[in-house]
Parts: structure tokens; sequence; C-alpha cells
């Protein structure tokens, strides 16, 4: 069990501040931003001087000795008693100003451009460096724009789902643009060996026995006597694991061929498909059996008769917690890698994949 005084520090204009009693660092592939919450008495072990930790702060938050969030302190939250004075504080990284402010952009509106030019024009406002992780990166069809009202995070999530990319924090200050990773296992979690707790949620509320994906084709300048020209166009997949009638009607993010709205129905099959069977797993410290601290997207293998899984899984999201009693723990999100599989290029599966619960 680490101590608790040299686990987690907040650096704070040069000044780190540690001996923290308790903690929560989260960080996921399905979040743009990763956050912290942070507890301790008002003064440091050590330190004769109060607290420096004002909202608004720009801040780095290391866990053992690794910087996992670069960012801004949201709020502060200090309390006293006859007893004990206690100081809480609670932060983003940069990339949180994506999720709560407007989307604006010179013209707002991009032709034929590739993604990654779109989601930098849109970042740049902030100050947040834009890196790619996946490849290729394709150009959005047509023409995007900027819609009204839409914060950042929306109109990057948006442009993004086009392109079947993930935009996530990079811990750094800067935002990633990845796909869902492949690689070979970190890391064995076995019932009964190394698992504290576990629990699984499987849940049929958001599949859909038949998905139909509607649009608007952009049909050809050659070709103006085609019926399709610039008709709506219809793409259906089916889950086979859904037996009662349950449609689902999807309205396209952008103009194209039918072909590819036959992907973005596959798509939407595939993700609702492997979120709808999920489990949480807590162990003991913040590193898996590689050395490094657990990370979204890396693969583990789960064993657990309990929950009915022998399976490599991708770790979704990570949740780093501190307290007196318990140290340091681990919690990771899992799922089927196919909750995030990208839309296929030129090729449509026929079935969807097998996921991890299918045979529950």
């Amino acid at each position: 069990m680490s101590s608790v005084n040299d686990t987690v520090e907040i650096k704070i204009g040069g000044v780190a501040y540690g001996g923290w009693k308790s903690a929560r660092i989260e960080r996921g592939i399905e979040q743009i931003a990763g956050n912290f919450e942070l507890g301790v008495s008002e003064r440091w072990p050590g330190q004769e001087t109060p607290s420096q930790i004002t909202r608004g702060s720009r801040c780095e938050v290391l866990a053992e000795g690794e910087t996992v969030i670069t960012g801004w302190v949201d709020d502060t939250r200090p309390t006293f008693s006859d007893t004990q004075h206690e100081f809480q504080v609670m932060g983003r990284d940069a990339t949180g100003d994506l999720v709560d402010c407007s989307a604006i952009n010179k013209g707002g509106q991009w032709l034929n451009a590739k993604l990654d030019r779109v989601v930098r024009d849109l970042c740049a406002p902030f100050g947040i460096s834009v890196a790619v992780d996946a490849s290729p990166i394709a150009s959005l069809p047509g023409s995007f724009s900027i819609q009204d009202g839409e914060t950042a995070h929306e109109c990057i999530e948006r442009a993004c789902r086009m392109c079947a990319v993930l935009p996530v924090s990079d811990g750094k200050g800067g935002l990633l643009l990845t796909r869902a990773k492949a690689a070979q296992p970190v890391a064995e979690l076995v019932e009964g060996e190394n698992i504290l707790s576990a629990s699984g949620e499987f849940s049929d509320k958001e599949r859909y026995s038949r998905y139909i994906v509607k649009g608007q084709d952009r049909g050809s300048d050659d070709n103006f006597d085609s019926p399709e020209t610039h008709s709506q166009v219809l793409a259906e997949a089916t889950d086979s694991g859904v037996a009662r009638y349950r449609p689902l009607i999807v309205l396209a993010e952008s103009h194209g061929a039918t072909a590819t709205y036959k992907e973005r129905a596959e798509w939407e099959r595939n993700i609702r498909r492997g979120r709808s069977s999920r489990a949480t797993v807590t162990v003991q410290g913040w590193r898996s059996a590689d050395g490094q601290l657990w990370r979204p997207n890396t693969m583990v293998r789960l064993r657990s008769p309990w929950l009915g899984v022998d399976a490599d899984l991708l770790i979704a999201s990570v949740a780093l917690t501190l307290d007196e009693q318990s140290g340091t723990r681990a919690e990771l999100r899992l799922c089927g890698r196919e909750a995030f599989d990208v839309i296929a290029s030129g090729k449509s599966s026929k079935k969807p994949a097998a996921g991890a619960w299918d045979d529950l």
C-alpha cells in the first residue's frame, strides 16, 4: 500500500502540493477531458504557508510521479469545524474548456477539409494542441459547418464520429485523435486472485433489432437522369442478438453514397452492441503488471466465472483512487473492443462481430 503523502501531487505556479488524504483521478476514451478531485487539510506537511490553490489556476496533476492531467482548477471547497480544516480541489484537463464553451471559427464552415484541420481550427483559440494517432485520417465529405449553439466539443465529436475517430485528452494539455487499440493484454484480471471487487452491467435498452440510416445522396453532375440523384438514401443493418422488433432510425451526419450509409448503420449496431455489456473491476494499486500506470485504451484479459466472461476486453476508462483506509486502488471500466470499432473502409461486414458476453 502506497503512502498517502507521496502518491499524488498537484503543481501550480511551480509549487508542488502533496500530502493529500484522498484523491480520485478519472480518464477515459469516452470523455474528451480527464478530471480530478483531491482532498487534504489546509496546511500541507512540511510547508509553512497555506494553500495557494485558487479556482482558475493552471495546474498539473501527477500520479506516482507521472503527469496524468494538465489543465485548470475548476472548483475549490474549503471547510472547517472546531477540530479540523479541510480543503478540496477539483479540476479537469485543458480540453474541459471545449466541453463548456461555444464553437467559434471565422466563417464557421469547411469544404472537403481534413478532420484534423477542422479540429485544430476549433481548438486553436483555446491554446490546445492537436495530435493524430489514427491513420488514415479522412476528409470530411462535402461541406462541414458549425451548428448554431453547438459547443466546441459537440462540433468536434460530430466531426470525429463521421470519420470514426475518438477525440481524447492526452493528459498534457492537448487533444489526441485516436482509435481503439488492439494490442496484446497488459495484464490478466482473475477472479479470486487479483480482483478486489467487480460488477457487470448488461442491458438491452440501447440495442435495436434493425438500424435504418437516412440521408441525402449528393448525386453526380454527370448523371442528372438517375432517380437516386439528390434523393433520400436508406441503408440498414440488423442485430441478430435482439429477438423482438426494435427499429431505430438514424439521420446521417453527412451526405454520401449508399455504401457509406451501410457502413454507418453497421457502426451504429456494433457500438451499441459492444457497449451493452460492461464490467467494472477494482484492483489494488495504480500500476498494471508491466509497471505502467493503468491507462485507457489498453487491453486486459478478464477471467470471471461470476460475471460469465473469459475474454480480452478494452479499458474504456480508469479511475485512480486514494484514501487512508484502502491506499491506492484502480477502478477499470471494461467493454468489448467492438464498442469502438471504426467504420470499415470500402468493405462492409456481413454480420456483427461476436462480443465477449454475447452468449449470456
